[in-house]
């Protein structure tokens, strides 16, 4: 059986078991990046524009949740229009890009100061849905079987 994810509360740096969670979960925290971060930031850009979120292409809000890594030249060109618009949606795009890539890294050491950097930075962006992103992080463990 595949060990599962566990969030413990009140947890005020990331640590190893943090990272190892991460790693271990890491298109699970990235789903969760996009169902709490990403979602309700369009969902807000949108209600204060005073538009639909459905008024932005749904392929492009769908593409946010990878980067828009399989749009074509044309897709991340509109997509990237859209960023330019939403400073919002471009800072948790962009903080998305990099938790990405601290999952990419290797060395166990790198890696969990940059988590904990950029923890830090996510709680101190301004945005609460990051803010909130960020604290569950944290806490992230691999559950005991």
């Amino acid at each position: 059986m595949a060990p599962s994810l566990d969030v413990r509360p009140n947890v005020r740096l990331p640590d190893a078991d943090t990272l190892k969670a991460v790693l271990t979960h890491r298109f699970q925290a990235m789903t969760d990046y996009y169902r709490g971060v990403i979602v309700p930031t369009l969902s807000d850009e949108a209600q204060h524009a005073g538009e639909s979120l459905k008024s932005m292409p749904r392929r492009i809000r769908l593409a946010m949740a990878d980067g828009g890594r399989w749009l074509d030249n044309e897709g991340r060109d509109r997509m990237q229009a859209v960023l330019a618009k939403r400073p919002t949606l471009s800072i948790v795009c962009d903080f998305r890009n990099r938790l990405a890539a601290l999952m990419e890294q290797r060395g166990a050491e790198q890696a969990l100061k940059g988590l904990q950097q950029w923890i830090h930075e996510a709680e101190e962006s301004g945005i609460r849905a990051l803010q909130e992103f960020a604290q569950r992080l944290k806490g992230y463990t691999v559950a005991a079987a």
